[in-house]
């Protein structure tokens, strides 16, 4: 008999197996029909494609992970969503395959010799059914577990902004309160400098939550100054950095189709970036500058160079600069920063790259068409 002969023909006691195996790991208590969820489905499956004639070059590409994808969703994909919903690890769920794999296989070798080329290719594909129908509910699990993280995360920035900002106000009149060379000022001053920066570490959470389950930043165009946001973003950063110099060189005419707080976080975000990385002792050079139908805006700084071959991946999600002074790496972010400002440029249809060398530093280089909304 072969192998997808077998497994139809002895479907309820392979399910019987499997159900006793799954209610052994079960996290809580679930019915028999919970337990065999769609494993009938996933067999079945696996029987229907052993009973088609398979290629070389389909046997190949199989081998390889590279067969066509099912059309719709995947018993195993459902399978995956019933597990994560009723309590299974991933590490339980994949045991449930390796189970129902050694299951089959026990039995349809107590009845067979596979000792012919037919069983052997049987067996192979087999396995490659199994492997298949597992790494469906692996990436499935996974893809939900992430999801309900980003959720989490985009809803838990969301619930910070009024604690925060309450905060923010109590700090503003606890420095306007009094003598402003009085301790309570100074304090004040330093709290809602601290505040500010939360705040941009929220914007950034909640742009990398809205990249993830959206699909991309979206981004809600006006008239937008862009020699006006530079200017108002290097004064916030010389009020909340005393002792650090940044140079802005703005030409006229920077005026676009722009979402205006996007580019002021990727202001914020760049500039940011080059006083935590740059040398403490030279200036932060910013330069927004018109190209008729574009404009080009740069941050600059000093300091050790970012090595040629990371230098691709400095825009990747939680990528980190090397740094050769491993104390301050140790105040570093997780990277979601440059991250955030590539997002931001792409939404508007426009370039970000970066370039450093120690004779030169590091600048990074944005370019940005002016009527970004019509693109």
């Amino acid at each position: 008999m072969r192998l997808h002969q077998f497994i139809l023909a002895n479907m309820e006691q392979i399910l019987a197996e499997w159900v006793s195996f799954a209610r052994s790991i079960q996290p809580t208590k679930m019915t028999n029909e919970e337990l065999r969820d769609h494993a009938k489905e996933m067999l079945a499956t696996i029987a229907k494609d052993l009973a088609t004639t398979q290629s070389e070059f389909e046997r190949s590409e199989k081998s390889k992970g590279r067969q066509p994808s099912a059309k719709g969703e995947t018993p195993a994909e459902t399978h995956a969503d019933c597990r994560l919903r009723s309590g299974f690890t991933i590490d339980l769920l994949a045991s449930e395959y390796r189970a129902l794999r050694a299951s089959v296989l026990k039995l349809w070798l107590a009845e067979n010799r596979c000792d012919n080329d037919q069983d052997t290719d049987d067996l192979i594909r087999f396995n490659e059914g199994i492997d298949q129908a597992l790494a469906e509910s692996i990436v499935r699990y996974t893809e939900n577990i992430l999801l309900a993280q980003d959720i989490f995360l985009g809803v838990l920035g969301h619930d910070l902004r009024d604690p925060l900002n309450s905060i923010g106000i109590g700090a503003q009149l606890l420095a306007q309160a009094g003598d402003q060379d009085s301790r309570s000022a100074k304090l004040g001053t330093q709290m809602h400098t601290t505040v500010l920066r939360m705040n941009k570490m929220l914007d950034n959470l909640l742009n990398f939550t809205q990249c993830r389950i959206g699909g991309g930043l979206q981004i809600s165009a006006s008239n937008v100054d862009l020699a006006k946001i530079s200017n108002d973003v290097v004064a916030e950063f010389l009020l909340s950095n005393p002792g650090r110099i940044i140079v802005n060189h703005v030409d006229e005419n920077c005026i676009g189709d722009w979402d205006a707080g996007r580019l002021s976080q990727a202001y914020q975000n760049l500039i940011s970036n080059a006083l935590q990385y740059g040398n403490t002792d030279t200036a932060v050079m910013v330069e927004t500058k018109d190209h008729g139908d574009h404009i080009v805006f740069t941050v600059q700084n000093d300091g050790a160079p970012i090595p040629e071959q990371n230098q691709n991946q400095i825009f990747d999600l939680m990528h980190r600069i090397p740094n050769v002074d491993a104390e301050r790496n140790l105040k570093k972010n997780l990277g979601l920063g440059l991250y955030i400002v590539r997002e931001i440029i792409t939404a508007h249809h426009g370039s970000i790259s970066v370039s450093s060398t120690a004779e030169n530093g590091t600048i990074f280089r944005v370019q940005l068409p002016k009527n970004a909304i019509r693109h």
